[in-house]
């Protein structure tokens, strides 16, 4: 279940199922009820498997869901892939309710459903973060977020991130409403590691005493090459996932690209593919 804030998209939802109630005897919601700053609307569980499978879980991973309503995609998320899972909701009878849910499905074990501000509570040990709030909300959002470990997958149902372009979106078909079949579209954002600054590089082909200035912008970078008494080297549309490395660039006629690994304050990898050819980079 999620809370959406885009009227026009929560009329198009709503159009066909306004009249249901979810819940169970204990409790139940009506679709379109307001919450804290936003309005309910259930997520599907055949979205919830979608979108976990793009963020490609597996064993090992831990799963959060901020606004996590009844508790869907983290009971799936340990149904499915046997994974820890932790559900984070302002309204403590659905948080009751999640829980109840999780009995039912027998993951009691693995799922933790907490009763909190999706802005207070802390999710940083998440390394898949799953969202369905609305676009304001999620722009809210992305700077703690892109502060996360760099390789955290973070999906979202419906709604992007601004500026942030996804590094894959998928459409999902929802559905039949008296409109007809609705879709959805899921988008995956890879978070990628901090290069922003000056590096200093050793072993690339000609170049002695080499530093490099990488502008970041989100997963997306442009640089430029320094290297004593030789004319800087500028190129763009370098690419980070996570915490792989990728940038072209051209010395001496010949191009080159570069693959390699960011770890922290180190970079290590090979151009053209050739493990003879390494270089190492660490930040200045």
């Amino acid at each position: 279940m999620r809370f959406l804030t885009l009227i026009t998209v929560s009329i198009s939802l709503l159009t066909g199922c306004a009249l249901h109630n979810y819940g169970d005897d204990q409790f139940q919601l009506r679709m379109a009820a307001h919450g804290k700053d936003i309005m309910w609307v259930p997520t599907r569980i055949d979205t919830a498997t979608q979108m976990l499978a793009l963020a490609q879980v597996k064993s090992g991973d831990i799963v959060y869901d901020l606004g996590s309503g009844d508790g869907v995609i983290p009971i799936q998320a340990a149904k499915r892939y046997g994974v820890r899972a932790v559900g984070i909701e302002y309204n403590p009878d659905l948080v009751a309710l999640s829980k109840r849910n999780a009995i039912r499905e027998n993951v009691q074990n693995l799922v933790t459903f907490k009763q909190g501000d999706i802005f207070v509570e802390d999710f940083s040990s998440a390394t898949v973060l799953t969202l369905f709030l609305g676009e304001n909300l999620n722009l809210r959002l992305m700077p703690t977020i892109l502060k996360m470990k760099p390789g955290t997958r973070v999906v979202s149902n419906t709604f992007r991130m601004e500026s942030w372009v996804p590094d894959q979106e998928v459409s999902v078909r929802s559905s039949e409403t008296t409109i007809g079949t609705l879709n959805e579209t899921i988008y995956l954002w890879i978070v990628p590691a901090n290069i922003d600054g000056s590096w200093e590089f050793a072993g690339l082909p000609n170049l002695d005493k080499t530093t490099i200035r990488f502008i970041q912008k989100k997963q997306f970078f442009d640089g430029t090459i320094n290297s004593s008494g030789k004319r800087s080297i500028a190129f763009e549309d370098g690419r980070i996932r996570g915490e792989g490395i990728r940038f072209d660039f051209e010395s001496n006629g010949k191009r080159y690209s570069f693959n390699g690994q960011v770890n922290g304050s180190q970079i290590k990898g090979t151009l053209n593919g050739d493990p003879k050819l390494l270089v190492t980079g660490k930040r200045l």
